[in-house]
């Protein structure tokens, strides 16, 4: 089956990033949504972004360096990774930032390069692959995490009554390549109605068209597992 089908078939309708008000002005300036190292190269971003994360796995010479991970973006299928929400809130917890959530449209995991990760990739049991086959993965009855999780065990997860359209482990991700386009921005979720407003004039300050902007609050609580 195509990755076209198998999207049709469970009904997924959205890839999803998470970012600050500066993030989604960068990308908005931009165009397109960048991959870690294209932020650090780029003389107006690296000044105005703000990284979920500032020490990324990838980075470690130990890790598994069959592809340059860090030049892939990280994003989430039909749900946010609220693990790493919480945890990225709690490190940028300025009050002048406030967040929102891309949605792109999901026929971007058809394009070339793109790989799929059945959890974080920053896992050791992270499994990564590409094609039908890989998409397929992220669905899996069980979803292997960590080698050791915080008890002492195996960190694991089951799929149980997930709907469709969810990955097994809520931190599964999609990895674009270098960057995605904005051409693919369908609607960008806010928290609050102020925010909503903030968006629209931003969408409406850089010339975008027919991207949707949503007060959800309830969508950045993700679906955990």
């Amino acid at each position: 089956m195509s990755i076209a089908a198998e999207i049709a078939r469970r009904d997924i309708s959205e890839v999803l990033h998470f970012t600050t008000n500066r993030g989604v002005t960068g990308s908005l300036h931009n165009r397109s949504l960048l991959s870690r190292p294209l932020l650090d190269e780029d003389q107006y971003l690296r000044h105005v972004l703000q990284l979920n994360w500032l020490d990324r796995p990838e980075e470690s010479e130990f890790f598994d360096k069959s592809n340059d991970w860090l030049r892939f973006v990280n994003l989430s299928l039909s749900e946010i990774n609220k693990r790493l929400f919480r945890l990225s809130q709690q490190r940028h917890n300025a009050t002048d930032l406030w967040w929102c959530i891309l949605s792109f449209d999901p026929i971007i995991m058809t394009h070339e390069n793109v790989w799929f990760a059945t959890t974080n990739n920053g896992y050791d049991r992270c499994i990564r692959g590409e094609g039908s086959d890989g998409l397929d993965a992220l669905f899996a009855q069980r979803v292997a995490r960590k080698s050791m999780g915080i008890t002492g065990y195996p960190w694991n997860v089951n799929r149980l009554a997930r709907v469709d359209s969810l990955p097994t482990c809520e931190q599964a991700e999609v990895l674009y390549p270098e960057q995605v386009s904005l051409e693919y921005l369908r609607r960008i979720y806010v928290m609050e109605e102020e925010d909503h407003d903030m968006v629209a004039g931003l969408l409406t300050d850089f010339e975008y068209e027919g991207v949707e902007v949503v007060v959800r609050p309830e969508k950045f609580g993700g679906q955990p597992n």
